[in-house]
């Protein structure tokens, strides 16, 4: 209580700074705190940990900025509109939910995330707030895999090993977000960094290089392998559309592909072991599908209501014999966002996701060159790992929505003032783009 109080200065100083300032200084921590999850725990509860709480203050900022300023972004992404209305569909299966207190719970997830990336999307963003915008997520990323490897080297190894039936070895994040997931939390990083190496000259480049290959090895200690599919998908988008010459290309994938084969082949500190060991086993997931395939006559029309596929899997187990029981427990998530969504919220929930997906990829398509090859990589990326992984109540699948919409509106404000100039000679010649 006296530490705090002794601090109570400081916070309050910082609080009103972003109030001030919400994409500056509220925005940054946020984002480095996202692959960590709830570790961090100051209350009770669903948003008792430090990134939530700091995602509430960001929220509300964003908020009062908006109010106050009235300068808000000159376009709204469509796909801004389909996420509400998911979020809305999400509301309204409360009514005919099969567990309407887990749909609360789940909802108020839901929301706080969809809203808070409606709120980032209004708010006026230039050049330098994207690229602080985008360096702290990358940051984030850096921070979690240094963060793993203190615990591999001065903590005594990855903590909450699993001892339980069937389960093998701790893995990296199994105490953060879950190593899948933490993994997949590593993808907008990590295609934000590659972008840059290949991107970038001097000494940028050996540094975002160097923290590419430190993701990459975070990536691996997860054991993955969507998560390595993931990575492998962020390499060939990044080579595909970045801004490099041709040769540079070449050398930084036959680079990669190197590294990941001998990664793979010799497994030093048994990083890859996984990834290859259980390069044929789908780890229950298709047993967790046919159970979900099995209700889909039940539910997929409307939906058992948002949150409710734990209890869908728990009902319909029995009746489902093909289908073996886990031995990690008897429910379980859905390991995928697209069976996630036709379960709990039935044909319309499938299709609006579908087509939010599809417009923010569209958009991301679209960019100017400079702007593109990050976004579309981390968007696509984590449709990847999102087919083996029910990841949208965590902050980093919003996260790339949200770059990916953010991208959207600055590339909007560049082109509105990217005035021809005429020249003498009569020739139209566009400003130069800044690259984010």
């Amino acid at each position: 209580m006296v530490f705090g109080l002794a601090l109570s200065p400081l916070l309050i100083a910082y609080v009103v700074a972003c109030f001030r300032n919400p994409l500056r200084y509220a925005l940054p921590p946020y984002c480095v705190l996202i692959p960590f999850g709830s570790a961090f725990k100051v209350v009770p509860g669903a948003f008792g940990g430090v990134s939530s709480l700091l995602g509430l203050l960001l929220g509300a900022a964003l908020v009062t900025q908006l109010v106050t300023t009235r300068r808000g972004s000159a376009r709204l992404p469509l796909a801004v509109p389909v996420w509400l209305a998911f979020l809305a569909l999400s509301g309204f299966s409360l009514f005919w939910s099969i567990a309407p207190g887990a749909s609360f719970l789940d909802f108020r997830v839901l929301a706080s995330q969809v809203l808070l990336v409606v709120a980032l999307v209004l708010m006026r963003f230039d050049d330098r707030t994207l690229r602080l915008f985008a360096t702290s997520l990358m940051a984030g990323g850096l921070a979690v895999v240094m963060y793993g490897f203190a615990q591999i080297t001065l903590l005594g190894g990855l903590p909450g090993k699993r001892t339980g039936p069937g389960d093998g070895p701790a893995r990296f994040g199994d105490d953060l977000l879950g190593a899948n997931n933490e993994a997949a939390a590593l993808l907008l990083p990590l295609a934000i960094a590659a972008s840059r190496a290949l991107s970038e000259s001097g000494r940028s480049r050996w540094i975002h290089s160097t923290i590419t290959l430190l993701l990459l090895v975070g990536i691996l200690m997860t054991g993955s392998r969507g998560g390595l599919l993931g990575a492998v998908t962020v390499f060939i988008v990044v080579l595909w559309l970045g801004i490099a010459p041709r040769a540079r290309k070449v050398t930084v994938a036959v680079t990669a592909a190197v590294l990941l084969a001998v990664v793979l082949i010799f497994q030093p500190a048994g990083f890859g072991k996984r990834q290859v060991d259980n390069s044929t086993s789908s780890s229950g997931r298709t047993d967790i599908w046919l159970v979900g395939a099995q209700s889909c006559s039940k539910y997929c029309l409307f939906g058992a209501g948002w949150g409710d596929f734990p209890t869908v899997y728990e009902q319909e187990l029995a009746s489902t014999p093909e289908a073996r029981v886990q031995p990690r427990g008897a429910t379980f998530e859905p390991h995928s966002i697209f069976l996630l969504a036709v379960i709990e919220l039935g044909i319309p929930g499938l299709v609006l996701l579908l087509v939010g997906l599809a417009v923010s990829l569209v958009s991301a398509l679209r960019l100017p060159a400079a702007m593109r090859a990050p976004p579309v990589a981390a968007l696509l990326s984590t449709m990847v790992s999102s087919f083996f992984l029910s990841n949208m109540k965590y902050k980093f699948f919003w996260a790339v929505i949200a770059y990916v919409a953010v991208c959207e509106t600055v590339a909007a404000v560049q082109a509105a003032r990217q005035k021809p100039t005429l020249l003498a000679t009569g020739r139209l010649v566009p400003e130069a783009q800044e690259v984010p």
